[in-house]
């Protein structure tokens, strides 16, 4: 492991402090107070449903039951509440590996996979299994017309006249079919301008023909099969990639794995896992099925292959009419693929998971394409899976916070699974495939705070690596962060698992209450780009970066789409999905709707509901038949809502110059809409969720900048409630204040705090207490420093003061050092110990006797009666 910057490290800090600090200190308890209910008894000890999971990759599946159970346990002692077995290949770099390389569903691995099952329910562990190895779902065993099918175009620019001879096996796909040779101008203006040369084709595909006078494009159109294989698969279901498209497939092949497991379980999966888990959709190329066209005629009453060269072809030279014909085609192509993959892969591998007494979870997103509309993705399966990733921005454009991914995939699936009522909404979490050894338990919790504002309640940490003990440091890694008992942090890992179960069990408890619906324009990107997920995520560029700005004024919000607006009721303007209601729809940058979806923004008007529109107001209907018709129907309804509901309805300009919180304020403020907690000083790196369990209000705080200190005050709707903060690392409870005045409150760097508003009265409120600068005391040293790296000999050094080793000392380390010294200080209680910058872990003895750990965030411990008179003993263990 290295790490240039492990052990940073500056003066380290005595001072005493007054017990009457102002409340905006920061607030160490000097009361426990406990809540008799279930909420807080599944708080103070969560389930296994609400702590961690791992992505426990079986690498190569070279498997035993031995190290199976042995690996349960070891990540049960620090926290985990079950596991995800992830069969993957191993990279190539692995050579000569022990241990049998063991076939997916033969009698073998399932006997592992029993094992691991019977010692995961010893641990009271929950086991997920994920569907195939790898992925997207696939295997040898397929049959050709089983596997991934899609249309290829290859375009070559012509100039004629000119006698064509080409062979067409030189530079296209020669185990292809050939579906079309059309040649085009260079300029279209109407399909019917193409020339087919298809008959000009000869045998070994050899094309002759004279092409006339003009600059032209030939386009060849070509069907292939089998030009994808599962990502990473091990052995047994490993090869090409499923068609996803041909439901018959793909229920044939959930029912071999079925009938693999069911009769190892007692005749039900159910009896040994909880979910059957479906990984991301990269389908890199899969635009097609065998009875694609038919169904597109049948759905559509035109043909669409004519246009196939011209919707996957790239970029053509055209006027407006022709390129608003070929937007309308490629919105009912997309739309189709969306429709076939939802009714053919995602219904048919949810009912499966019912069928089989487990629960389906599921990401619906992918790469390179979204196979459906996001939401309508998620609305689908049990547990709706978003992703996170650490050292990958991703694309929010104002919103980048240390490199953490976190914006779009979570959001997504905790609106569809706050639509649906889902208790469990999980992440795949930590995903890091760029700073393998650089995650820090400080940067697991930072981003821990984006996912649970963001909706997440349950994390799939990515991920544990299945690797014997004997195997050579580091072992076997496939992916992910170092979670292994070798990596330096892992004995106080520990304290984040119960961190982040805590978090998540509350919020697995209680129902999210949110005031606006934000509707993108899904239409107009599918019409433009088609099901590319890369256009969908940045248009509008702040359409992912506005539940953010809403956030930071204290408002909750979540992503909606068409399918949810035509199936709403709309009453005394609210906005009603199952069991959510909003104040405020807002669309963004929307020019194309379908007509029912725009007579669902009247009738949402006409309860009284707000509409705020941003940069556009619909204009047009995005389908190819009868477009001019409806795109009428859609200009009447629209100028109906503007005309007949100014009050309620606006239209705004968003400059993406502008701040976008700013302007996102000035906008709630104009249409009146309630805030869940009004925020005084919104910061861009202030965040919060609200959400209500047994009459109470719960309300998350976090400060996401890890330099800075943010200040605020918090003013709540009820007046007579008392604000309780629920400590997560702790369990611990204590009285803040009363809400009848607005709660002052600052929050240090990295720093979270969860209020439960109740109705339950306090005795008193907590003392708090932070350094008073003016009765500082520096610990000079000497210090004598014992370096016990993960690997290699210990070694000594004595520091006359604290340096920087990044600087001087050690470039690269990994392992504890453990720092002692002693000072003379007569005896005195309530003081506190601020260790400056410690990379990482801080964990502190003084006179024998622990002040504490500390893992994230300012290193400062509190001290009550510890210090002596005369010699004092420090010791200061930095992982």
């Amino acid at each position: 492991m290295k790490r240039r910057s492990f052990l940073k490290t500056i003066p380290i800090g005595l001072g005493a402090m007054a017990l009457s600090c102002d409340r905006k200190k920061n607030k160490f308890t000097d009361q426990l107070r406990s809540f008799d209910d279930s909420l807080y008894h599944n708080f103070l000890h969560p389930k296994a449903s609400a702590r961690p999971f791992y992505r426990w990759w079986w690498n190569d599946n070279r498997v035993t039951a031995k190290e199976v159970r042995r690996e349960l346990q070891v990540m049960a002692q620090q926290g985990a509440g079950g596991v995800e077995i992830n069969p993957i290949a191993l990279p190539d770099i692995y050579k000569d590996l022990a241990g049998e390389k063991l076939t997916w569903l033969s009698r073998e691995w399932n006997q592992v996979l029993l094992a691991a099952v019977d010692e995961a329910q010893k641990l009271e562990m929950i086991v997920d299994l994920i569907v195939g190895t790898g992925w997207p779902f696939g295997g040898k065993f397929l049959s050709d017309k089983e596997t991934i099918q899609g249309i290829a175009v290859k375009v070559h620019t012509i100039k004629g006249p000119i006698s064509l001879e080409k062979e067409i096996n030189s530079d296209e796909n020669p185990a292809g079919k050939i579906m079309q040779i059309k040649l085009f101008p260079l300029k279209i203006t109407a399909i019917d301008e193409g020339i087919d040369l298809f008959f000009h084709l000869e045998k070994g595909r050899i094309l002759r023909v004279d092409i006339p006078r003009g600059e032209w494009n030939l386009y060849i159109v070509t069907w292939h099969n089998k030009f994808r294989d599962v990502m990473y698969g091990a052995q047994g279901a490993d090869g090409p990639a499923l068609d996803h498209f041909n439901k018959a497939a793909v229920e044939k092949y959930l029912r071999r794995m079925s009938d693999a497991l069911n009769p190892l379980f007692g005749g039900s999966m159910g009896k040994a896992l909880r979910a059957l888990f479906c990984d991301s959709i990269e389908l890199e190329g899969a635009n097609w099925t065998t009875d694609m066209a038919d169904e597109f005629r049948r759905r559509f009453g035109y043909d669409v292959e004519p246009y196939l060269p011209l919707l996957l072809g790239g970029e053509i030279e055209t006027d407006a009419n022709f390129a608003d014909t070929l937007r309308r085609v490629k919105f009912d192509f997309s739309t189709l693929l969306a429709e076939l993959f939802m009714n053919r892969f995602i219904l048919p591998y949810h009912n499966w998971c019912l069928q089989n007494g487990v629960v389906s979870r599921y990401q619906a997103y992918g790469h390179p394409w979204l196979y459906t509309d996001l939401l309508d993705g998620y609305l689908a399966p049990d547990i709706p899976e978003g992703d996170q990733w650490l050292y990958n921005a991703g694309w929010v454009k104002h919103h980048r916070i240390d490199d953490i991914r976190y914006a779009i995939w979570n959001k997504y699936a905790s609106s569809a699974g706050h639509l649906g009522g889902k208790k469990i909404i999980s992440c795949e979490a930590m995903t890091n495939t760029r700073g393998l050894w650089e995650a820090t338990l400080e940067y697991m919790k930072q981003a821990t705070d984006l996912n649970i504002v963001g909706g997440i309640n349950h994390f799939i940490l990515h991920g544990f690596n299945y690797s014997p003990p004997d195997a050579e440091f580091p072992g076997w890694i496939r992916f992910g962060a170092y979670y292994n008992e070798n990596n330096t942090w892992w004995p106080y890992l520990r304290l984040w698992s119960d961190y982040a179960a805590r978090l998540c069990q509350i919020f697995q408890d209680s129902h999210y209450k949110a005031q606006a619906a934000i509707l993108g324009p899904t239409p107009d990107v599918w019409s433009e780009h088609g099901l590319d997920r890369n256009p969908w995520n940045t248009t509008p560029a702040y359409l992912h970066d506005l539940w953010q700005a809403l956030n930071h004024h204290g408002y909750c919000s979540d992503y909606i789409n068409a399918t949810i607006l035509r199936n709403a009721t709309f009453a005394a303007g609210k906005l009603h999905f199952g069991p959510m209601s909003y104040d405020l729809l807002i669309c963004c940058d929307i020019h194309s709707v379908e007509i029912e979806t725009a007579q669902a923004m009247l009738d949402f008007a006409e309860s009284g509901g707000k509409i705020l529109f941003v940069n556009a107001t619909p204009r047009r209907s995005p389908g190819f038949l009868d477009a001019q018709k409806n795109d009428a129907l859609v200009q009447e309804i629209v100028k109906r809502l503007l005309a007949e509901k100014r009050d309620n309805v606006q239209l705004q300009h968003y400059d993406e110059n502008s701040n976008l919180t700013a302007w996102m304020g000035g906008q709630l403020s104009r249409m009146h809409i309630a805030p869940a907690v009004q925020i005084s000083n919104p910061d861009e790196r202030l965040f919060m969720i609200n959400s209500a369990a047994e009459g109470r209000d719960l309300f998350f705080f976090c400060n996401s900048n890890r330099a800075r200190s943010i200040e605020f005050e918090a003013t709540f709707a009820d007046k007579d409630k008392t604000a309780w903060e629920w400590d997560a690392e702790t369990g611990a409870v204590s009285a803040w204040a009363t809400t009848a005045r607005p709660l002052k409150i600052e929050l240090k760097p990295l720093q979270s705090l969860l209020l439960v508003l109740s109705d339950q009265p306090a005795d008193e409120f907590a003392t708090q207490y932070d350094m008073d600068a003016r009765t500082s005391v520096e610990i000079k040293g000497p210090w004598h420093v014992e370096f016990k790296p993960v690997k290699g000999e210990s070694f000594h050094k004595v520091l006359t003061s604290l340096i920087d080793f990044a600087a001087a000392g050690p470039k690269n380390f990994a392992g504890t050092a453990i720092y002692k010294t002693q000072f003379s200080l007569a005896q005195t209680a309530n003081m506190m110990l601020d260790c400056g910058a410690v990379h990482d872990i801080a964990k502190v003895i003084l006179n024998g006797k622990p002040l504490g750990i500390r893992w994230w965030g300012e290193k400062k411990f509190f001290i009550r009666d510890e210090l002596v008179d005369g010699v004092n003993q420090l010791e200061i263990r930095v992982t």
